[in-house]
C-alpha cells in the first residue's frame, strides 16, 4: 500500500496541473493516529475571495497508516485488508442573489460527468441580517490501492473536476452576489 504522504503528493501534482491549489491541510487524530488531507482548489483565473471552490479530502485510518510502515508479503494477509482510498469532493457554489435552476445544473453535471453521481447539499445560515442558503455539490470516488499508484488516474480525476467547476462557473456567473464578496475584503 502506498504511503499517506505519497498519495498526498500525487494528488497535489495532479491538481496543480489543472487547478490552483489555494490551501492544503493535514489533520492527525491524536489518539487513533488517523490522518486526513484536505486540498482547497479553484479555477486558475479566479481571485480572492474565491466565489467558487472545491475541497478534496481523503483519510487514512490508523490501520492503513500502520500498514504502510510494515509491509507483509503474505498474500493471505493482503486479502483481508481494505486498502482502498476514498476521495471526497465538495464544490462550494457561490453566494447568489437569485438562484439559477440548481436541480437542472445538477442534472447537467450528472449527464456530462456520469461517474460522479453528484448530490446537492443545502445549508441554511442564520446571520443577523436574515437567513440565507449555501449550496454545495458533493461526490466521491473509491479507488483501489493498485489504482492509487497509477499517476494518470489522478490527472483524469482533476481534469474532470476542472470541467465541473468550469460548467458551474458558466451557469452561475450571472447570479453571483458580488456585494457579498466585496464585504469580505
Amino acid at each position: 500500500m502506498i504511503r499517506f504522504e505519497e498519495v498526498q503528493m500525487k494528488i497535489a501534482e495532479a491538481a496543480k496541473n489543472h487547478l490552483e491549489i489555494i490551501n492544503m491541510q493535514v489533520f492527525m487524530e491524536q489518539f487513533t493516529l488517523d490522518r486526513e488531507s484536505r486540498f482547497s482548489l479553484t479555477l486558475p483565473h479566479m481571485e480572492p475571495p474565491y466565489p467558487l471552490s472545491a475541497t478534496i479530502s481523503f483519510i487514512y485510518d490508523a490501520f492503513q497508516t500502520g500498514i504502510t510502515l510494515y509491509e507483509d508479503e503474505s498474500e493471505e494477509a493482503a486479502l483481508d485488508i481494505d486498502t482502498s482510498l476514498e476521495l471526497d469532493f465538495i464544490i462550494k457554489l457561490p453566494h447568489m442573489e437569485r438562484h439559477p435552476a440548481l436541480e437542472e445544473l445538477l442534472e447537467e453535471i450528472e449527464e456530462e460527468f456520469p461517474d460522479t453521481q453528484p448530490m446537492l447539499l443545502t445549508r441554511e445560515v442564520f446571520p443577523s441580517d436574515g437567513p440565507s442558503k449555501e449550496y454545495e455539490i458533493s461526490y466521491s470516488y473509491t479507488i483501489s490501492a493498485e489504482d492509487v499508484e497509477e499517476g494518470d488516474l489522478f490527472s483524469e480525476i482533476f481534469e474532470e473536476l476542472k470541467g465541473i467547476l468550469e460548467l458551474v462557473d458558466e451557469r452561475t456567473k450571472d447570479y453571483i452576489d458580488h456585494s457579498w464578496y466585496r464585504s469580505e475584503e
